[in-house]
């Protein structure tokens, strides 16, 4: 891993306006409009997808299945119309539906 830095740019003075490190690989990014917030899909070491809250680009949670959690770095990850799932896809060859919840709900 060479970086590992989440950075949130004002393209129009090209100046870097906040970032955090992540520890881990970016692979995939999406913003949540609901939340606004920002979700990145990770690779090593944890292979995970972690929720940023924006602007000030804290963590706030990590994404794992009760069950199951990518073994791959995840490639691709979207919201559906509704914000009710998200779809991760990762180097495992695994395609996971996720079910959004309310904060505070599990």
């Amino acid at each position: 891993m060479k970086d590992g830095i989440l950075r949130v740019w004002d393209i129009n003075r090209e100046k870097i306006i906040q970032s955090a490190a992540t520890d881990s690989q970016i692979c995939s990014l999406l913003w949540l409009p609901k939340t606004s917030e920002v979700m990145t899909g990770q690779g090593l070491p944890g292979n995970q997808m972690k929720i940023w809250k924006y602007p000030v680009l804290t963590n706030s949670s990590e994404l794992y299945g009760k069950y199951f959690s990518h073994k791959g770095r995840v490639l691709h990850i979207a919201l559906s119309p509704d914000q009710s799932r998200l779809f991760s896809v990762a180097a495992d060859g695994i395609a996971c539906l996720w079910k959004c919840s309310e904060s505070g709900e599990s």
